[in-house]
């Protein structure tokens, strides 16, 4: 029977390449054999995620969901090509980028991130220079409510902010494709390290969770009382292998 893994990459299978070329190689192994379907699930723009198969060791996947949630690509991937329309267009429905920009007016210390990681359906911020990073990303979360459930606001690593689409996010994307390929939901496992991929573990239920993680995350999986969310001891991709192994998608 297939699985579906859905791993972040930054800081869940990057940070120790020895650990990520043994896992890689496992996990090509199911994918030859029709037994994992594999979503690359990652904050990076699409050309990030082609650069980092080329030369990062990152597995071949069989999906690639960017921009925290907010773009789907299907093989063969090309840094050129347009994100899935399905996707697109549903979440265009009710999100105004020039809106979520007035979340973040008069933000102390709020820097914007980089323009190739703002897009007509991702609005992302620093606010780690705020006088108080808690405190901003609270009061923006605040004035984004006051719009209803249109938007979704991600905040992580005590640093980056995001504000999507509220039926976007990594987590809602991963059921969006899955439910579209006709995939099992009962048999996905997901892997992250940080607060961003939350959504994830709480859209499809069975997860690891790295060594490595952010606190945020941490503090998630040692408040659910799920014994479906799994807290590696190992860090990295070695954390991912170990976390696969337990639930039985890997061989011990």
């Amino acid at each position: 029977m297939q699985w579906t893994l859905a791993s972040d990459i930054d800081g869940t299978l990057t940070g120790d390449r020895e650990a990520l070329d043994r896992l890689r190689e496992k996990l090509q192994v199911k994918r030859d054999s029709s037994e994992l379907y594999l979503i690359l699930c990652t904050g990076r723009r699409l050309d990030q995620v082609t650069s980092g198969i080329a030369e990062e060791g990152l597995p071949q996947a069989d999906a690639v969901i960017c921009q925290v949630g907010t773009e789907i690509y299907l093989p063969p991937l090309g840094d050129d090509m347009p994100p899935m329309e399905a996707w697109r267009a549903r979440l265009l429905e009710q999100y105004s980028r020039s809106e979520a920009e007035g979340f973040l007016a008069g933000i102390e210390g709020l820097r914007m991130q980089p323009d190739m990681f703002n897009t007509e359906l991702k609005t992302s911020c620093y606010v780690d220079e705020c006088p108080d990073p808690d405190a901003a990303a609270a009061e923006i979360r605040r004035r984004a409510a006051q719009q209803g459930d249109r938007y979704l606001v991600v905040y992580s690593s005590g640093r980056d902010l995001d504000i999507l689409p509220a039926a976007s996010g990594k987590g809602k994307a991963i059921r969006f494709l899955i439910e579209q390929r006709g995939l099992d939901l009962g048999r996905v496992v997901v892997a992250g390290d940080t607060g961003n991929d939350i959504a994830m573990f709480d859209e499809l239920g069975r997860g690891v969770v790295v060594a490595n993680a952010q606190p945020e995350l941490r503090d998630y999986a040692q408040q659910s009382a799920s014994d479906d969310v799994y807290q590696a001891r190992h860090e990295f991709a070695a954390g991912v292998e170990e976390g696969l192994t337990h639930f039985g998608v890997l061989a011990g």
